[in-house]
């Protein structure tokens, strides 16, 4: 059974959410659940204030949240372990310098989703998101390791400043993505026109890509039989940087030939 935290109403002021990890609200009762403080706007609640929370178990490593969560900001940030699920949209900074687990959002994402925060070099460094809708601006800002999955679009500025790790956006990566990517991987399921710092190496199927979209759609994200064994165009970039970085564009014009 999962601890199920559902939102009694919108908040007042956007709410750092944070603190709502597995690994910190593991063992603990469903009143030492709602007694969790939680900063909203300038004051702080309680997230029973919130949430009516139910399942708690002793050894629970899966977080349910559920409702409307645009003003909840961090959900998932610096997880290391377990399963969150969110049924609905969330802010911003979903995962943010994350290092283990799945945060599975079932909606669409803020800006920053799995990146660093402001004066910090390294977002996310392990685990594993996937998002059924869109994410925001700057997703994977600052990222070294792990895996991003959008099922929608990202928006502008994904990979900036990537490290490593791999961001996939089934439909199309936005505008300036990989801007300072050093070794990360960026995935667009559509059609985009790369950075000029970015130059095409190769047109080819990419093994690892294949068992990553694998992984994606067992996560639930739904991915088509074309995109596993098409072929993918490969940009190497960002040249002002180690230009090791790559982005890896379906060819939709193999597939319609």
């Amino acid at each position: 059974m999962s601890l199920t935290l559902t939102l009694r109403a919108q908040p007042p002021a956007r709410v750092i959410a944070a603190p709502l990890i597995p690994e910190r609200l593991r063992g603990l009762n469903a009143s030492a659940v709602a007694a969790v403080k939680l900063r909203c706007g300038g004051e702080t609640v309680a997230a029973g204030d919130l949430f009516e929370v139910s399942g708690a178990g002793a050894e629970e490593e899966k977080l349910v949240l559920t409702g409307d969560l645009r003003r909840f900001d961090g959900i998932g940030a610096g997880m290391s372990s377990g399963e969150i699920e969110t049924r609905g949209d969330v802010g911003a900074w979903g995962g943010a310098e994350m290092s283990g687990g799945v945060l599975r959002i079932v909606g669409d994402a803020g800006a920053r989703l799995g990146a660093a925060y402001p004066g910090a070099r390294v977002g996310m460094t392990g685990g594993e998101i996937v998002v059924s809708g869109d994410a925001g601006e700057e997703a994977g800002a600052g990222m070294r390791r792990g895996l991003v999955a959008v099922g929608g679009r990202t928006g502008a500025g994904a990979g900036l400043r990537m490290l490593a790790g791999t961001v996939i956006a089934l439909g199309g990566i936005g505008d300036e993505a990989g801007l300072g990517n050093k070794r990360g991987s960026l995935v667009s399921g559509r059609a985009v026109e790369p950075l000029p710092v970015y130059a095409l190496a190769i047109r080819f199927r990419p093994p690892a890509l294949r068992l990553q979209l694998r992984r994606i759609r067992e996560l639930g994200l739904p991915v088509g039989d074309e995109l596993i064994g098409g072929s993918w165009s490969r940009w190497s970039g960002d040249r002002t940087e180690l230009a090791r970085g790559e982005i890896l564009i379906f060819d939709e014009e193999e597939v319609g030939a």
